[in-house]
């Protein structure tokens, strides 16, 4: 993912808890309109804090992973231009969901006609990213979408003791959703004459971060090659070793950012995504920032690995 540069986004979308399109999820989660439920255990004494998508249909996961699937196409296909269908798939799904089942429905469904290859993926976020872009190297253009339940493993989660509770303030919010987007090159924005949503810009990764200081590591470096970082948007959840990996890395370059004490956090708005918060931040991005100016994605892998990306609107 490093620096590979001359890519766009061309469309992208979202499915929360807040709603089954990203202009749904942004006005009831900017809303407050009680976005966030409350598990009690113990007699009372235990509160835990989760977020389900509770219009998704299907009685299993993999009913439900289906549903949404189904809902980013319809969503993500309508806005593609004909000059670049059928265009190949990258899909990601939750390590419980069998994905067999799931290529065979997309090779007999009516979005068959509009997709070159599937490829599917248990990587998520930052490691999803990564993936896509090696595979964009050898297609014009890529459609990756990314379905993923940190709800579904909430009794895990909660005796893990990782679930943000009433004895718990840094703990993730266990979410689900989905998100995707269309990324395409320079190149082929140039000869079909797209008009992209976004150009992604400086990008470093690093995996196996264990130290919390990941993301200062990267932070430093991309001071070094832009002029100014802007504006900050995160995936980051409330775990203590994101919040404290990110407090270590405005504190090593805060005069590069905009407002750096005030980021745009999306786990505030609909809860811990899993694989799926990297693609929902980046379309999140463009549907939000108003200025010409690039900003800043801090991306916070739950698998060690840590990102940032520099994303520009197209005029």
């Amino acid at each position: 993912m490093n620096n590979r540069l001359g890519r766009y986004v061309l469309v992208g979308d979202v499915i929360t808890p807040s709603g089954m399109n990203l202009d749904i999820s942004l006005a009831v989660a900017q809303a407050d309109l009680a976005r966030f439920s409350q598990r009690v255990d113990n007699g009372g004494l235990d509160r835990y804090t989760y977020a389900r998508v509770d219009f998704w249909l299907g009685e299993t996961l993999q009913d439900k992973v289906q549903t949404a699937v189904a809902t980013l196409l319809d969503s993500l296909l309508g806005k593609l231009p004909k000059s670049l269908k059928p265009i190949p798939l990258l899909l990601s799904l939750p390590d419980k969901v069998d994905a067999q089942p799931l290529v065979d429905w997309l090779e007999e469904s009516q979005y068959d006609k509009w997709i070159s290859q599937i490829d599917t993926s248990y990587s998520g976020s930052v490691t999803l990213l990564n993936e896509a872009f090696a595979k964009l190297d050898h297609h014009d253009a890529l459609l990756c979408v990314a379905v993923d339940s940190l709800v579904d493993d909430l009794d895990q989660l909660i005796e893990s003791g990782v679930v943000m509770g009433n004895k718990n303030p840094w703990g993730v919010i266990p979410s689900e959703g989905a998100a995707g987007l269309v990324v395409t090159k320079k190149n082929i924005v140039d000869t079909l004459k797209l008009k992209p949503l976004s150009h992604i810009g400086y990008t470093a990764r690093e995996s196996g971060v264990s130290d919390r200081r990941g993301m200062m590591r990267l932070t430093r470096k991309a001071a070094k090659a832009c002029d100014h970082l802007g504006s900050i948007y995160s995936d980051m959840s409330n775990d203590r070793t994101d919040t404290e990996d990110y407090g270590f890395a405005i504190g090593a370059r805060a005069e590069q950012f905009t407002n750096p004490q005030n980021p745009f956090l999306i786990n505030e708005l609909w809860g811990t995504l899993g694989k799926c918060s990297a693609l929902a931040l980046m379309a999140t991005f463009n549907h939000v920032h108003r200025s010409t100016a690039p900003a800043s994605l801090m991306l916070f892998g739950r698998d060690g690995q840590r990102a940032i990306m520099q994303l520009e609107l197209c005029g």
